[in-house]
């Protein structure tokens, strides 16, 4: 693992169990399963800054950095040690995860245009971000590669995309909103299969492309989009048509303020349950 700013930074290592629980959801008479990863962390007895304290759950509705928090400055990040826990981090351009079972939570990134991605994982790599604020510009996206499950994040005043979800990705009970201008921005581009999005809140510009752009390169799994809070962009959700079959756009709410579409779907996908944020039925 290379880390600068090492007179400033110690990484802890924490003991990490992987349990895969499945959940099966039913929509008009369908069936799909959604296996999302779970991560167990065994007690940290330090962290990553010393400054930050020792870790607390943070309060209901909390997304993003908490306040509270004293951070410790470093810069990028090359992590190659599995089970390395970043923790307090003030970091300036990105993390490269190139490991198994990695943590980053309770950060602020600030991308400084030096970095495609703020988190990003490599073939080799899978990460858990929480409790982050992930700012600035990167040239790909706020958060990118395969294998990476996300809670309680915030992208905010981000040049280029949100975030890039590959094959295995979690978005959960986040918030990605004010990017910079641009008409090929998008809030989320879903780029593999087996990706759950839920009870996330992703609003746009009507600049900008989408909120959720579905573009999946192949690969077995469903794309689920449920339960979220969706806004601005010429289509609020779209999917580029000959792109997987196994889409479900579920339950969502959309804003009132796509230029051409809350939603752009091919035949094959599946939408239900979505209405505008005042009830009425999205069709």
């Amino acid at each position: 693992m290379s880390v600068p700013g090492a007179g400033r930074l110690c990484l802890a290592l924490v003991a990490f169990g992987v349990a895969v629980s499945g959940v099966v959801v039913a929509t008009d008479g369908a069936t799909f399963a959604v296996a999302p990863p779970v991560v167990a962390l065994a007690p940290v007895a330090s962290t990553g800054c010393a400054a930050a304290g020792p870790y607390a759950a943070p309060e209901r509705g909390s997304v993003g950095l908490p306040p509270s928090v004293r951070l410790c400055a470093t810069g990028p990040l090359t992590i190659t040690t599995p089970g390395t826990v970043v923790d307090g981090m003030d970091l300036r351009g990105g993390i490269v995860v190139d490991a198994a079972d990695v943590v980053v939570r309770r950060s602020r990134i600030t991308g400084d245009g030096s970095r495609a991605y703020g988190v990003v994982t490599t073939a080799a790599g899978s990460v858990r971000i929480e409790d982050t604020t992930l700012t600035g510009r990167f040239t790909e996206a706020a958060v990118g590669g395969d294998r990476w499950t996300a809670e309680r994040i915030e992208v905010v005043g981000v040049g280029g995309d949100g975030a890039h979800a590959g094959a295995g990705s979690r978005l959960r009970a986040s918030v990605l909103s004010r990017f910079a201008p641009g008409t090929d921005v998008d809030g989320l581009t879903l780029t593999g299969s087996d990706v759950v999005v839920e009870d996330t809140t992703v609003r746009m510009g009507g600049e900008h492309r989408s909120a959720v752009h579905v573009s999946p390169a192949g690969g077995d799994g469903p794309i689920v989009v449920r339960s979220n809070v969706l806004g601005g962009g010429q289509y609020s959700v779209l999917q580029d048509e000959g792109t997987g079959d196994d889409v479900h756009v579920l339950d969502n709410r959309f804003a009132h303020d796509a230029v051409r579409a809350p939603l752009r779907l091919p035949a094959a996908a599946e939408a239900a349950g979505n209405t505008y944020v005042d009830g009425v039925p999205v069709r």
